[in-house]
């Protein structure tokens, strides 16, 4: 049976709410006098060395293999460097492969991925976190090179290149999605990220800082093979991620399926438009899109308006030239609010709440 001291770390991870699969999650990984030590954040390093009675040279090494191990986050204040823990628990997981070297077989390996999934698909998509969300949490963003470029109409925040252009840091990293789904056979080292989200991976050891062509090299990979382009859609975290995923393994994408809610993920300002003197019907255009978007009748490929999200990967895939993307919506469908990175990106990602 899963200690008390589990369940009492899982709630200030989850902001209170009960779960039937975090706590065996965090006694795979934690001992039980750690996750005691978890429990006493957020605070300084002499906040926890005073609260444990403790040497502050040892809470300084414990806190910051903490970090390291995806744990917790740390930020400089006017007190000193100060320690909480991680709002977003399973991407900080996930994203590191080394963690399951922690783990003593493949069989225990599958099952920490299994309670991942569970804890995914049966909590945290039903949490006010995920179902509540003001703003989207991602917008698909289109194929490049499939956006008519007319004068005046492309935004920069709908280009994928202008978005590499802005970004301060570049890295590459993990699928957590994929790396925990296992749903299909897609490369799961195509997750780009950006600016202080990235530095953080970079910092652990869990990320490598590459280009602006090596991220360009990345994203043509992932058109080849199908893969959607979504960018975080937040007003507060700014410029974070550019996921290429699926929808059979990505927390967005699957979880706007699982729940039924569209505006999980918002659709980008296109849609498709086959061309019927150049179908051929090869019904490529199907196989390509993630969203049951097209149909072949008639022997021509038909667009469903409504499920399709306008991410073009059955243009770009499309051997006839026989779709193009028309813009169908306006200039207030794309925010702007992650043209400029916030000063309390880290801070979003820290739990300060204080536990009782």
């Amino acid at each position: 049976m899963t200690s008390d001291v589990y369940s009492r770390l899982s709630k200030a991870y989850m902001d209170g709410m009960e779960s039937a699969f975090l706590p065996e999650i965090l006694e795979l990984f934690l001992s039980e006098p750690e996750a005691r030590f978890l429990l006493s954040l957020p605070g300084t390093i002499d906040d926890v060395a005073s609260k444990l009675g403790e040497e502050r040279a040892a809470v300084t090494k414990t806190l910051e293999e903490f970090y390291k191990r995806g744990f917790v986050l740390r930020k400089e204040s006017t007190d000193g460097m100060v320690y909480a823990l991680v709002n977003d628990l399973l991407d900080f997981l996930l994203h590191d492969k080394l963690v399951f070297d922690r783990l003593s077989d493949a069989g225990l390996k599958n099952h920490f991925l299994d309670l991942c999934n569970e804890l995914f698909e049966k909590e945290l998509s039903q949490h006010p976190s995920l179902s509540e969300l003001a703003v989207p949490r991602a917008r698909v963003i289109p194929v490049e090179k499939m956006i008519p470029m007319k004068w005046g109409e492309v935004l920069p925040l709908e280009k994928i290149s202008t978005v590499l252009e802005s970004a301060t840091v570049i890295a590459q990293t993990e699928c957590t999605c994929r790396v925990m789904a296992r749903n299909c056979d897609n490369p799961t080292d195509v997750c780009i990220i950006f600016n202080d989200f990235a530095n953080i991976f970079i910092d652990r050891g869990v990320a490598q800082k590459i280009t602006k062509e090596e991220a360009i090299s990345i994203l043509e990979k992932c058109e080849e093979l199908g893969l959607v382009h979504s960018l975080n859609n937040s007003d507060s975290t700014g410029l974070e991620f550019l996921c290429n995923c699926c929808t059979c393994c990505c927390m967005v994408l699957r979880g706007m399926a699982l729940m039924g809610k569209e505006d999980i993920c918002f659709k980008s300002r296109y849609l498709s438009k086959p061309n019927s003197e150049k179908c051929t019907a090869c019904g490529i255009c199907v196989d390509r899109c993630q969203f049951d978007a097209i149909s072949i009748k008639n022997d021509k490929a038909i667009i469903d308006e409504d499920k399709c999200f306008g991410c073009g990967l059955c243009a770009s895939g499309c051997p006839e030239e026989a779709i193009e993307l028309v813009c169908v919506r306006d200039h207030a469908h794309i925010t702007d609010n992650l043209s400029e990175e916030p000063d309390n990106q880290i801070e979003t990602l820290m739990i300060m709440k204080k536990l009782p």
